[in-house]
């Protein structure tokens, strides 16, 4: 019998798993709350306020949903799963306490040190003297990190003394970060290959999905603003077997464990943020959902059915489960509004996307109005681009990019530019 699935979230993430069920034989129906103008051409969106739980719990309930799946972050942190199994509904991730890998820093990093999982020295620090007190003895360069969620902007890595002070300043005198920056993670700069790692766990075990590679500054060159991310590719090159494994056995596994002696098997996506230094994977972050816009690279080069997937690891069955993946890259490049991340207009109507009908475009930012797809946030689409390599996926990616208008469109033109760098390396050696 063909299940109903509910997709909480508004973004180009949830648009992607809304395409994933919306092709799935095992799923009648697919409802997105509140959803956008993309998700709305392929599901029934509800409108609704994600921090109202007892909302969400009556909609599942009156629309009798078999599974539902969390895209962000924040109903996570504030417990949705544990209030949906208290109810004895279905809900894909982690309940509040695994939440924490990612809700806070300093959970994740002591887990991580008690696991002896590889990661950056840390220090957890409640003031500004204790920071500048070991900024004296550790050198730069140095990250400082808000403990708790800050919407993916209270990462600040401090290069120089100038930095380094304007840091201080943000976090404490300007107070940024809000509550989020009541603790900080001062850490050792890393330097090396960024890699992330999807991986989908019911618990006890756990599948990959794939790898992907984020790219977080608003500008060409890495520079700029940090941003939700302005596009993404899938598979990486430094994705090799022997690394991947090294990830599931010396990192995921070692980290369910902990979770589950701790008395809350973790089950949920789990996004795993890894910098390669001199070819071993260090933990730079844990999420606990999946990344934005990495999911529009991930889902579309699954081959299995995600329902399938999910289902299982609820059930704690994903010992039984096996997954294919297309031998294709994918590469998503994000259109976004002028100004984004600062400010920016909304309400642009956006034209050419009856040009695009037969690719993928994965909305994030938009609304439906009357006949029109307009403008309703920073980061407005997401087209996706294949190819049996990544330059042909790039390639592709930028022909549909330029094939869309609005006012104002901006978007990087070096998306995975640096995963081509990497394999002319290789191939020189």
């Amino acid at each position: 019998m063909k299940k109903k699935v509910l997709i909480l979230g508004s973004g180009g993430r949830e648009h992607a798993m809304a395409w994933a069920f919306a092709n799935d034989d095992n799923v009648s129906k697919v409802y997105c709350a509140p959803g956008n103008g993309g998700t709305s051409k392929i599901a029934e969106n509800i409108t609704i306020n994600l921090a109202n739980f007892q909302e969400i719990l009556r909609l599942a309930q009156e629309k009798k949903i078999d599974l539902t799946v969390v895209g962000p972050e924040n109903p996570l942190a504030s417990g949705i799963v544990d209030s949906f199994q208290k109810e004895g509904l279905r809900i894909f991730g982690p309940d509040a306490y695994g939440a924490q890998l990612e809700s806070s820093k300093l959970f994740a990093r002591n887990l991580m040190a008690e696991k002896k999982i590889l990661q950056p020295s840390f220090y957890s620090c409640n003031t500004r003297d204790e920071i500048e007190s070991l900024k004296v003895i550790l050198e730069l360069p140095l990250v400082l990190k808000a403990d708790g969620l800050a919407a993916g902007k209270g990462v600040i890595v401090c290069e120089t003394d100038e930095e380094f002070e304007k840091a201080l300043k943000t976090i404490f005198e300007d107070g940024e970060f809000g509550e989020a920056a009541r603790r900080i993670s001062l850490e050792r700069c890393l330097v090396g290959e960024e890699l992330s790692v999807f991986a989908v766990c019911d618990g006890e075990n756990f599948i990959i999905l794939n790898t992907a590679q984020d790219h977080k500054r608003a500008f060409d060159g890495d520079n700029g603003p940090n941003t939700g991310g302005m596009g993404a590719y899938s598979p990486t090159p430094l994705s090799t077997p022997e690394l991947i494994d090294r990830v599931g056995v010396e990192i995921i596994q070692p980290t369910l464990d902990a979770m589950k002696d701790r008395g809350h098997p973790y089950t949920g996506f789990l996004y795993v943020g890894l910098m390669i230094v001199d070819g071993d994977p260090y933990v730079i972050e844990f999420n606990v959902r999946m990344g934005d816009p990495e999911t529009q690279v991930v889902l579309p080069l699954l081959e299995s059915s995600l329902f399938e997937l999910l289902w299982d690891a609820t059930e704690g069955n994903l010992n039984k489960s096996k997954v294919a993946v297309s031998s294709k890259t994918a590469v998503t490049v994000v259109l976004a509004a002028d100004g984004y991340p600062g400010k920016y207009e909304k309400g642009m109507k956006i034209k050419g996307l009856e040009k695009v009908q037969d690719r993928l475009v994965f909305h994030a930012g938009t609304l439906q109005k009357d006949h029109d797809i307009i403008s309703n946030g920073g980061r407005i689409l997401n087209v996706v681009g294949f190819g049996k390599d990544l330059k042909s996926a790039i390639d592709d990616a930028y022909d549909i990019a330029n094939s869309i208008e609005f006012s104002g469109k901006y978007y990087r033109k070096d998306i995975g530019k640096r995963g081509v760098q990497y394999l002319k390396k290789g191939s020189k050696k």
